[in-house]
């Protein structure tokens, strides 16, 4: 009745600590790149995925790098839409 799990010890994927405030911070930077910054706004995300990439190849948290990326282009990407769909652009 109370067997353990059947799932060996590696087989959970965690999320790093670091992916959460991430994601955040991507989200707020790309949407104000996006709302002041507009088309300007595409540097910025241009260097977060550098920065992004170059955490990855030097061994550090590929987890937080990646709701970096996730959090900048959702955030830049929802304001240009939003411009879009309002005749703005």
């Amino acid at each position: 009745m109370n067997r353990p799990s059947e799932e060996p010890a590696g087989a959970r994927s965690t999320v790093s600590p670091l992916m959460i405030p991430m994601l955040v911070m991507g989200l707020v930077t790309g949407f104000l790149a996006g709302y002041f910054l507009l088309w300007w706004g595409l540097l910025l995300v241009l260097a977060v995925l550098v920065v992004a990439v170059s955490m990855v190849f030097t061994g550090r948290s590929r987890d937080g790098a990646t709701g970096a990326v996730v959090g900048v282009v959702l955030g830049y990407g929802g304001v240009i839409l939003l411009a879009l769909f309002r005749g703005v652009l």
